[in-house]
Parts: C-alpha cells; structure tokens; sequence
C-alpha cells in the first residue's frame, strides 16, 4: 500500500546503509513506521497506565492491571467490580478515537463526561450482532441508562461484531454529530446529531455491562471545529413543554398516585421544562437522585370544543388526566422498549385551557430497590413520549 508523501519523506530519513554495522530487524522497522504514522495524524495513544481511575459499581476506586485478552495487552472491565474506567487530563469536544474491542454484553465509550454520572454513551452489543441492536447511543443523565428511549430506527442499528472476538470500532464527535466506523468500513454504521447533556465538551470514559469487555490500542485525535454547528431537529409534532413538580418517593399502596398529586397541586415550586429536540420527556435529566414519582402538567389552548387524541408510550407506571378526568392508568411496571403512538386515548378539548397531567414513576421497582449504579439504587428510565393528532 502507498503511504501519503509526508510518510515517505520521513521513513526515507531514517535508511541506514547495509554497509552500517547496525542491524534493525524488520519488526523494530514496523513500530517505527507505526510511530511516525501516529505523529503525522495526529494520534495520541490513551487509557495507558497511569491516566485512568477504575470504580466499581459501588463507586469505589479500585486498582487494575492490563491484561493479555486474544493476542491483545488491553484494559479490562468486568461491569461490576470493575464497570467505568475515567480518562484524567483530557477535555474533549471535537475528536475522532479509535479502539479494538472484545465484549460479551454491552461495552462503550462514554464522551463529553462532567463525571461518571453524566455523559454521552455509545456502546456496543455483540451478543447482537448484525441485529438493529448492535450498536446504541444514550444520553446518560444523573446515572440513569435510559435505553428504553432511545432506539431504533434512529438509535440503534446493526454491526458485524461477536460477542468476545476483536473487532474494530472509530467514533467522530464534531459539533453535535456522531458518527460510528466498524472494522475499517468506510461508511458510518451509525451517523446522528446527539443530545447534549448540559456541558460543552469533557472527558472520556469506558464502561461494561453485563459481563467483561477488553479495549486495546485506544488512540485520540483532535477534530477541527466545525464551521457551522447545526441545531439538532426540533421535535415539532410532540409535547415537549411541560412544569414538573419536585421528586416524591415512591409507595408501595395502592393509591398513592392520588395522594402524590394532592401534594404536588399544593406546590408554588413547579419547573419549567422544554427540550424541543428530544421527543422524550426524560425525568432522569432534572433530578440529580432519580428515584421517585413526579407530576408534570402543561395547558392547551382550544379555540372549540372538538375531540383529538393523544398518542403516547411510556415506562415503569403512570397515570394520565384530562381536565380532571382519568384517561388511562397503569398500575404494573411497564420496562421494554418505547415508541411513538403505542397507545392512543381521546382527547375531549373543551373551549379554552385544558389541562394535561401525567403521573409517572419509573422503573425502579423492577430491580427491587432500583438499578445499581455507582454506588447506588435508582431509576435507570423513567418518562413518556407524547403528542396530540385528530
């Protein structure tokens, strides 16, 4: 294969004559190569030893040694003792990092990290491979995983990748757009704009699931900034703005929504929301803790009265309230996969404001106490998707 010119120049530098007494073996001549190719693109090796602080799911801080995995020195985590590794030193905005990896659950890369409790998250499922569920991106909010939201056909999408075999995995993160090479492949296998949690830039963090995952030959590269950043798409059709009452904690009786909504009426300290390019109303960004019930309400001007239809989806349980009135309510907890209009229930508009109310807790009570995570228990989804149409 020919090399750029500038990579030509440079290794045609260091020939040494036959004549010379020195004799560099044809691999030390391979690394050199491989050293001067890193230079000229820019690429700098990390999570070398030293760089990186291990916690496990107890957030604890724990001591690891690189390990031999297939042929490969690589950083193991196993999702329990060992489940975040943290890039110290780094800032990061605009970037392109490469990896092998070697997963059996679930194994990612999480990017513009505040701590390890708010990040991007790109991952991997090899055990999914060439499915639609291979490859997945999460918003990370307060710990929570909220992975029910954000799927396919957007979300998630397919990889030739195996559970526990090496395969080859690029990210590109500029601006407010992702992009996810496998294997070499010159197309992305997953190109989306992102949904920025709410700091500009970050660290860098691996992190395991499930099971062990090993990560090799990690490089970064610094990205130009983008002449222009676009706006992610504002979800036009969806309701979007809403006031959420503070966290209550959840009950077990069997009409404790009823209580919680007594309480929350009597609060002077509702908070606005509006995400508009996230069509999920996700309760895990707003509460640093999330492990409990809220209310939210939003008001609808109608100019008649005339009947529509709210079509949404949700997860863990929730209750749905029209003008006072009991549309739809779930008492069992509700944890798969959400999508856009699996249930429709009327709307009768009357002339003038309607009020919205939704009730939700999230999936906390599926684990027992809650999803572990760092250390502690709590919802890892918890919110809706809605819109009204005729």
């Amino acid at each position: 294969m020919t090399m750029p010119n500038s990579k030509v120049l440079i290794v045609s530098a260091l020939y040494i004559p036959k004549t010379t007494t020195m004799r560099i073996r044809y691999t030390n001549l391979l690394i050199i190569v491989f050293l001067i190719t890193m230079f000229v693109n820019g690429q700098k090796s990390i999570f070398r030893p030293g760089e990186y602080t291990v916690y496990s799911e107890d957030n604890e801080e724990v001591m690891v040694m690189d390990t031999l995995f297939k042929g490969e020195k690589a950083l193991m985590l196993d999702g329990n003792r060992r489940s975040i590794a943290l890039l110290e030193g780094i800032d990061t905005k605009n970037f392109r990092v490469e990896m092998d990896i070697a997963g059996k659950v679930m194994s990612g890369l999480g990017f513009h990290a505040k701590d390890g409790l708010n990040y991007q998250f790109i991952y991997f499922r090899p055990g999914y491979g060439n499915t639609r569920e291979a490859i997945q991106y999460i918003p990370i909010y307060n710990g929570a995983l909220s992975w029910v939201f954000y799927n396919y056909p957007v979300y998630e999408t397919t990889a030739d990748v195996e559970s526990l075999e090496w395969f080859h995995a690029a990210f590109e993160v500029r601006g407010n757009y992702l992009k996810v090479f496998v294997n070499g492949e010159p197309e992305p296998k997953m190109e989306i704009p992102f949904l920025e949690n709410p700091i500009s830039g970050g660290k860098l963090l691996l992190r395991s699931l499930f099971g062990p995952s090993y990560f090799a030959n990690i490089t970064y590269r610094p990205l130009a900034i983008p002449e222009k950043e676009e706006n992610s798409q504002t979800k036009k059709d969806f309701l979007t703005q809403w006031e959420i009452s503070r966290q209550f904690s959840r009950d077990t009786t069997a009409q404790y929504f009823e209580g919680i909504l007594k309480r929350a009426q009597a609060l002077d300290n509702w908070k606005s929301i509006h995400v508009p390019e996230d069509a999920y109303v996700n309760f895990t960004r707003y509460f640093e803790y999330p492990n409990g019930v809220v209310v939210a309400k939003t008001n609808i001007e109608s100019d008649k009265a005339a009947d529509q239809h709210l079509h949404f989806d949700f997860v863990g349980r929730i209750k749905i309230m029209f003008n006072g009135n009991t549309l739809f309510a779930n008492k069992n907890i509700k944890f798969e996969r959400v999508f856009d209009g699996t249930y429709t229930v009327g709307l009768p508009f009357k002339k003038g404001d309607n009020e919205l109310v939704v009730i939700a807790e999230g999936d906390a009570a599926f684990f027992g106490k809650g999803f572990r995570y760092l250390g502690r228990n709590q919802h890892t989804n918890w919110g809706f998707i809605a819109k009204i149409k005729p």
